[in-house]
């Protein structure tokens, strides 16, 4: 049996629809072929990559789904991939204070001796993009501390988004937005990530193309087999968050389960529970280059 995954990347803002997944969910999971959900529908059955993929499969109710967009407040408008603001500004998602959910997109100033891609910065008081980071990224406060690091947006366009250097994938985070950011490669099995990181999914369409080393959401670092999840990143580093049923003894919709080798066999699945084996994370001959042995400790 193949796992297929779909996942909309960190905590997307809930109310988003889709073809399969509760309208109030707005979660990233992973789900095997032909389980319903709550609506009573199947999954698609699409195994398609995508290289800096799209924010989901369904039309969004509302919003500008461009990375180009206009704020009434001020700012003007921008476009994020080409960072068109005047000098001494750069285009950025922004948000109310408490939040990394984007409310839109405007240009703001870049402060004096900014931060470089991936450093430590600071949030402002205005909250998403009042920050210290330089053209073209944005501080990403995950636990509302008012601290985060930079993170680059991805350039090119909305069909062709690019990052620099070949290890690193454009990933679109929010749902509404056409706009990615930038993230390191990994592998799930070695979880090659620096501390606070885990390796996830890279994709949001069934049939992710990869993995990427993402920040654990607050409070993710510490569930692991069998605790309930409601996002990506929001097991613990060696864990994916993945339908219940999937998961003996799962009591939320969706639980962490520990990623495994298939070349390795069952046992260190059926350690945790007799019932469960390492299934393949991608269908036969879809595996990019090295993740051929991944898969992820399932009820097949």
């Amino acid at each position: 049996m193949q796992i297929r995954a779909l996942s909309l990347a960190f905590l997307v803002a809930a109310g988003c629809s889709d073809d399969w997944l509760p309208a109030d969910s707005g979660v990233p999971t992973s789900m095997p072929a032909g389980t319903s959900t709550s609506t009573g529908e199947s999954p698609t059955t699409s195994t398609e990559a995508t290289t800096g993929a799209d924010a989901t499969t369904a039309e969004p109710t509302g919003g500008d789904t461009s990375g180009t967009t206009g704020d009434p407040s001020g700012g003007g408008m921008c476009n994020l991939y080409d960072q068109d603001c005047p000098d001494g500004q750069k285009c950025t998602a922004y948000a109310s204070p408490n939040t990394f959910i984007p409310e839109g997109i405007k240009c703001v100033p870049v402060q004096d001796d900014p931060k470089a891609p991936n450093e430590p910065c600071s949030v402002g008081g205005d909250g998403l993009g009042d920050d210290n980071c330089a053209l073209g990224t944005v501080c990403l406060d995950l636990d509302y501390d008012g601290s985060g690091f930079c993170l680059p947006y991805c350039t090119g366009d909305s069909q062709n988004p690019k990052c620099e250097g070949s290890d690193t994938t454009c990933v679109k985070l929010f749902y509404g937005y056409d706009f990615g950011n930038c993230f390191k490669q990994c592998d799930p099995l070695l979880q090659n990530c620096a501390d606070g990181e885990g390796c996830y999914m890279d994709a949001i369409k069934v049939g992710n193309t990869g993995f990427v080393c993402l920040p654990v959401v607050q409070g993710g670092a510490e569930a692991t087999y069998q605790d309930p999840c409601i996002g990506w990143s929001s097991c613990a580093p060696g864990y994916a968050c993945i339908f219940d049923a999937l998961v003996p003894d799962c009591t939320f919709s969706y639980c962490c389960s520990p990623w495994c080798d298939t070349s390795e066999g069952d046992a260190t699945c059926q350690e945790l529970d007799e019932k469960m084996s390492c299934i393949a994370w991608y269908s036969q001959g879809q595996a990019p280059p090295g993740f051929e042995n991944v898969g992820v400790c399932g009820i097949p």
